[in-house]
């Protein structure tokens, strides 16, 4: 098979959505026409929509402001930071100006897109590019260039974001679940759809053509379930940590 799996039933909501929008990014590059994906094409993207519509309701209701917040602050420390940066490459101590083109090599290879990145993509690049530059060899070029505070800033506004994110009330989880119960359902119906329609077109016509865009979404279903996995361990660990303690 070319598609390994499309169970995402232990996914939260958010990183159900993500895989969704991913997936449907991916249709919109294809010749749909010529992979005679048009139907099951058209099909996802109505349960999408309605998928996205209700999410957006959810959104209005405030559950979910303090992770937008959240978000935003760390994406306006990164834009700082990253303003900081470029202004000291050309700072008239030579030394100085050196010690920030170094650093900024190590920010460029995140790119310049992170705040673009969905939310989880964007917690683990922060978390890696921050981690490079407070390492042994990077740390002095932080204090001579006097961004070792903006770093900071950024690490905890990312630890910030992630402890909210993980953290979500049970009834702020039960609510926005409940209000998209259905949409789900109809958007997790129309993928695996299309999932057997890409399936049984490439073994009609051959998996040549089929074959970029079912690992792009064989990408995205790892991403989750490793996630999730991750999740359920930290989970178990805390459990374990509070029972020891008790």
């Amino acid at each position: 098979m070319l598609i390994k799996s499309t169970n995402v039933n232990n996914a939260r909501l958010m990183d159900f959505y993500q895989v969704m929008s991913l997936t449907a990014g991916y249709l919109s590059k294809e010749n749909i026409a010529a992979l005679q994906l048009t139907t099951v094409t058209t099909e996802f993207n109505a349960a999408f929509a309605s998928l996205d519509k209700a999410l957006k309701q959810a959104q209005k209701t405030g559950y979910t402001e303090s992770i937008i917040a959240a978000d935003e602050a760390r994406d306006n420390i990164f834009t700082g930071f990253t303003s900081s940066l470029r202004g000291m490459t050309r700072f008239p101590d030579a030394e100085i100006a050196q010690s920030a083109q170094k650093l900024m090599v190590v920010t460029e290879k995140y790119g310049q897109g992170i705040t673009r990145l969905p939310q989880r993509e964007e917690s683990a690049a922060l978390t890696n590019m921050v981690s490079e530059l407070q390492n042994v060899e990077n740390t002095p070029l932080l204090q001579q260039t006097g961004l070792a505070l903006w770093v900071q800033k950024l690490a905890d506004a990312n630890r910030a974001f992630d402890e909210l994110y993980a953290n979500r009330t049970e009834k702020e989880a039960e609510f926005i679940v409940q209000l998209t119960r259905t949409e789900r359902a109809n958007m997790q119906a129309a993928f695996e759809k299309l999932v057997r329609a890409i399936e049984a077109y490439a073994f009609i016509n051959g998996e040549a053509a089929y074959k970029p865009l079912a690992d792009k979404i064989n990408t995205e279903i790892g991403n989750v379930k490793q996630a999730t996995k991750a999740r359920a361990t930290l989970n178990q660990n805390k459990t374990k940590t509070a029972e020891t303690k008790s």
